[in-house]
């Protein structure tokens, strides 16, 4: 089982990296009461997912949430929180046979439960209504749209659009999203965690909204989480300017990563040693353009 992000068509490479006065980027205007830090309704927006023998994709918004590639007795909770908007939210579940399994009718099945809290709000079963469990059934996709009634709306919801109709980030855009990424880049190289919160405010409000929650909740955890990063022996900081890319993630967000064409990676991967075995922690990098500002955003 793998966690995926959805890498979509490249737009334009990184042609030059520029240095702009980006740690002091403010944090949108408008966020939601939960980010100031007054007490709010919770919602959490889970799928409950339960299979055997076939492979699925569940996606949330365009988004790969997870990928599973077949197996006996697969169970897992996925909270989707992260990848909503406020009003209306679609969700892909696409099922399919394993590869170098052989193929036996009836023997597969699948369920996915979509939750509000512990309110049911849709359930997807394999085999479907009406389909024959035949090798010609796969793959087979569930799509449908659910209402997030009480969700926050997020700021990808109110940033401006900026790719044009022919798939282009003009080169301005480009040059100042590979600032913002390489000060971040710079920021966890030297360590500097108070510079890191800076560059990432507007993404901890994001998620704050989104997980509803406060600011400083999810400040303190990320700041937590970096700081032992830190500490781990052979702790290095991978992100070339030279290799990286632009992927249009919506018209109005902008996904940055690295890597070969056709090979993509995250656009910041941090590495430890752990005796003789190397870890890594990576993490993706989307970009909006908020009140004129570029941020990085959840």
């Amino acid at each position: 089982m793998r966690v995926l992000w959805r890498f979509l068509p490249i737009v334009m490479l990184l042609a030059a990296c520029v240095q702009i006065k980006a740690e002091n980027a403010p944090v949108p205007e408008s966020v939601p009461a939960s980010v100031r830090g007054t007490p709010r309704r919770s919602y959490r927006f889970r799928v409950d997912i339960s299979s055997q023998i076939v492979g699925f994709t569940l996606m949330v918004n365009g988004v790969e949430i997870l990928v599973g590639d077949g197996g006996t007795n697969f169970t897992s909770q996925v909270n989707i929180n992260d990848w909503m908007v406020s009003g209306n939210n679609d969700i892909t579940i696409t099922i399919s046979w394993p590869d170098g399994v052989s193929f036996t009718p009836g023997a597969s099945s699948a369920s996915f439960k979509l939750f509000s809290n512990n309110t049911l709000l849709r359930e997807f079963n394999w085999p479907a209504a009406g389909i024959q469990d035949t090798r010609s059934s796969y793959p087979y996709t569930f799509d449908e749209t659910f209402r997030a009634g009480g969700f926050p709306r997020v700021m990808l919801e109110r940033a401006e659009r900026v790719i044009s109709s022919t798939g282009v980030l003009p080169r301005d855009d480009q040059a100042k999203i590979a600032a913002i990424a390489e000060q971040l880049r710079r920021a966890f190289a030297e360590k500097n965690t108070e510079s890191i919160d800076n560059l990432l405010r507007a993404k901890y409000a994001d998620l704050a909204a989104a997980r509803f929650t406060t600011f400083a909740v999810i400040k303190a955890e990320a700041d937590a989480m970096y700081r032992e990063l830190m500490e781990k022996e052979g702790y290095t900081v991978f992100f070339s300017g030279r290799n990286s890319f632009f992927s249009a993630a919506d018209d109005r967000a902008v996904l940055l990563g690295q890597g070969r064409i056709g090979f993509p990676e995250p656009a910041l991967i941090i590495t430890w040693r752990d005796g003789r075995r190397t870890n890594r922690w990576t993490m993706d990098l989307y970009f909006a353009r908020i009140d004129g500002n570029w941020v990085i955003i959840r």
